[in-house]
């Protein structure tokens, strides 16, 4: 075989592999890396200052000051204007209506005739009813008169009645006179010279109630002897006959006599209900006019059972009817309590009644009224916000703050924080009187108050009366440093 050809060698002769590529510089994967440490080291060192300064920054609370005022406690309620008294006037007889002077919700002065009436029927009754009277009393008196003239033992009885009466009167006068008024009776002289011995008095009271227990046993055997002539049924029956027919003619006698002038009103006030018309007659115990009194009008209210015990007769109180402003005094308070039902919801209440003065009328009969009670006071009172009072298993307490004495907490402004529990007195709507527990510019703590143990140190910002003070105090200060800046 003939020898290859340079070429056909060459062909045949295995081609060399590719020299792989030269590595990339690794320049930015490294600049990356230490972007993200640094950022990372950046955070964590954030957290790590954020934390620091967490914890030592303080709390934050308010505070306001204890003050020495006046605190007058009230206790606000409403209620009715209702009359002091109201009277219903009924008609005394059957009569007839003459003439209406007025009408429902008329206003009517003590006095006023409201009503007349006719009273010829009613004149007539009574002089028949003091003729039936007259004629059973000399019935009575004939019959016991016949009884007692029917024996002559009655007769002397009755004599010796008539001298016992007549000789008690005389001794009567004579021991009422005895050594007290000069007397030119010869009979009660010739008494008195009797018993005047030595035995004074005493001894002319005792022949006197001699005499008088005689005339009672004769009395007694007179009435003894009528029994046995005229039974005891028998008497009663005139006796009764007589009494009936002097009722029947007082009870006429007073219907004419309170009908005189019709119905007169009794006291000034409204007229309510008028159940009259004139020509209309009318029977006797009619409901015919009704009048509320406009003298001393009443607020009637209602306190539930946690102020009950705050309401005292007596108490004064402001009333508040529209724009006007009355004074009134509680001067009743219910002995038992009254279930009142609203809207379906039952409640136990105690009503009371102010009594209002109004002189010039302002107040309306059956209208709404408001009234503060005057409950209590306390002058020279240590007090704080009602709100900064709270109350736990121990009682009544307040949070207090006071500036730190450590050096630097105080340099830093920092605030100690106390729990301190009090003694609580009287209230009104803004402030509380402590009688216990703190003093006069102590820092209590108001508004929301965060969990904090005693003694942990905050920062506290004025309020109210604490930060008016701070106030105050620093004017002066600005003052004077305006006028050295004058005269600079």
């Amino acid at each position: 075989m003939a020898e290859a050809t340079e070429l056909e060698k060459t062909a045949a002769a295995p081609v060399p592999a590719p020299a792989p590529e030269p590595p990339k510089p690794r320049k930015k994967r490294k600049l990356k890396k230490w972007i993200f440490l640094g950022v990372l080291a950046l955070a964590v060192g954030f957290v790590g200052y954020s934390a620091v300064k967490a914890a030592n920054t303080k709390p934050m609370v308010q505070y306001d000051q204890a003050l020495v005022q006046d605190i007058d406690s009230t206790l606000s309620v409403s209620g009715t204007i209702t009359p002091s008294q109201t009277r219903s006037y009924f008609v005394p007889g059957s009569v007839k209506v003459e003439k209406v002077n007025f009408q429902r919700g008329d206003l009517v002065k003590k006095g006023d005739i409201i009503a007349t009436f006719d009273l010829t029927d009613l004149n007539l009754s009574l002089k028949k009813a003091k003729l039936t009277m007259e004629n059973a009393q000399l019935q009575y008196e004939d019959t016991m008169d016949d009884l007692d003239n029917s024996s002559q033992e009655l007769y002397d009885i009755n004599k010796e009645i008539r001298r016992l009466q007549a000789r008690e009167t005389t001794y009567k006068l004579a021991y009422d006179y005895f050594d007290r008024y000069p007397t030119n009776d010869p009979e009660i002289d010739s008494i008195i010279a009797a018993y005047d011995h030595g035995e004074g008095s005493g001894a002319m009271y005792d022949a006197w109630q001699a005499i008088v227990e005689e005339l009672a046993g004769k009395v007694a055997s007179r009435q003894a002897l009528r029994s046995a002539d005229l039974s005891d049924n028998n008497q009663k029956v005139l006796s009764n006959n007589l009494e009936l027919q002097k009722l029947e003619y007082e009870e006429i006698a007073r219907m004419v006599n309170e009908s005189q002038g019709g119905i007169v009103a009794d006291f000034d006030g409204v007229i309510t209900e008028m159940n009259l018309t004139e020509g209309a007659a009318v029977s006797s115990g009619m409901d015919a006019v009704k009048v509320a009194s406009t003298e001393g009008v009443l607020l009637r209210f209602s306190v539930g059972r946690y102020d009950v015990d705050r309401i005292q007769l007596g108490q004064t109180a402001q009333v508040t009817f529209g724009s006007k402003e009355l004074t009134g005094t509680v001067t009743r308070m219910d002995g038992a309590a009254t279930v009142e039902v609203d809207n379906n919801t039952t409640s136990t209440v105690l009503k009371g009644e102010i009594t209002i003065d109004d002189p010039n009328g302002v107040l309306k009969l059956g209208m709404d009224a408001n009234a503060e009670i005057l409950t209590a006071q306390s002058f020279g009172a240590v007090s704080v916000p009602v709100e900064a009072v709270k109350v736990d298993r121990g009682g009544e307490y307040v949070y207090t703050v006071a500036p730190c004495t450590e050096a630097k907490a105080a340099e830093a402004g920092l605030w100690e924080f106390r729990k301190v529990y009090v003694k609580t007195g009287i209230f009104d709507d803004i402030n509380i009187e402590i009688l216990e527990g703190l003093a006069d510019g102590d820092c209590v703590c108001v508004g929301a108050v965060p969990e904090l143990m005693d003694g942990a140190q905050v920062q506290a910002i004025p309020t109210g009366a604490a930060a008016a003070a701070l106030q105050a105090a620093q004017q002066p200060a600005e003052g004077e440093q305006q006028t050295e800046s004058g005269e600079a």
